[in-house]
């Protein structure tokens, strides 16, 4: 498609990096993407570009992404703050949007899987529950950030795994879900551990997703 392409722009972006392993962007240009969707951004639009969930928040304008460490694209990112970057302006939707299916859900995340689940905590379209597993949150990912899901998420499992060793996900899932009373688990995780959640959860007869890893 061409579309994309056409309106391909270079903007400004604020960036904070509360560790060497994340980087919080923030643009405002003038787009406020939907809750579940998108965005591919490059510091070169002619060789690579990289999506990142959209983080918008309720009221505000603009939106952000959380790009953790995850290669080399993105630890020369972290690494080289850079002032603009481009956008393509097309905004794509993702998998969480199924959560509008069902009256509660249980939101799964490993580590920076929380930037795809973030803006559907924040816009508490319907009613949830996080279980966040991650290595130290609040020094990779700042204490604003965790602070900003706990007060929209109060009873959220978060486990540390630097402190508690790596958790049994299937469980601590099966258990968020039956003591919320969810009709549904929605998992953003690796594809090893997705797969896991995913059809750990539906032996037992409860619904759930995750990405797909087809292409």
């Amino acid at each position: 498609m061409a579309l994309p392409w056409l309106r391909l722009r270079k903007v400004a972006v604020r960036l904070e990096r509360p560790s060497s392993h994340v980087v919080l962007a923030r643009f405002d240009h003038g787009e406020t993407p939907f809750a579940g969707s998108s965005t591919a951004i490059s510091r070169s639009p002619l060789r690579e570009w990289h999506s990142f969930a959209n983080v918008p928040a309720p009221g505000e304008p603009g939106f952000r992404l959380t790009i953790s460490r995850a290669g080399d694209w993105t630890g020369a990112f972290i690494d080289d703050l850079p002032a603009k970057v481009w956008v393509k302006g097309i905004t794509t939707a993702g998998v969480a949007n199924i959560e509008t299916l069902f009256t509660k859900v249980v939101y799964v995340a490993t580590g920076s899987g929380i930037g795809p689940c973030l803006p559907h905590l924040l816009a508490a379209e319907v009613p949830s529950r996080l279980v966040w597993a991650t290595r130290d949150p609040r020094a990779t990912y700042g204490d604003a950030l965790v602070d900003e899901i706990l007060a929209v998420q109060p009873h959220a499992v978060v486990w540390d795994t630097s402190r508690r060793g790596k958790p049994d996900m299937v469980r601590l899932a099966y258990e968020a879900y039956r003591d919320f009373g969810a009709e549904a688990v929605i998992c953003i995780s690796n594809k090893r551990l997705t797969w896991q959640v995913v059809h750990g959860l539906e032996r037992r007869g409860i619904p759930a997703y995750g990405a797909i890893w087809d292409s």
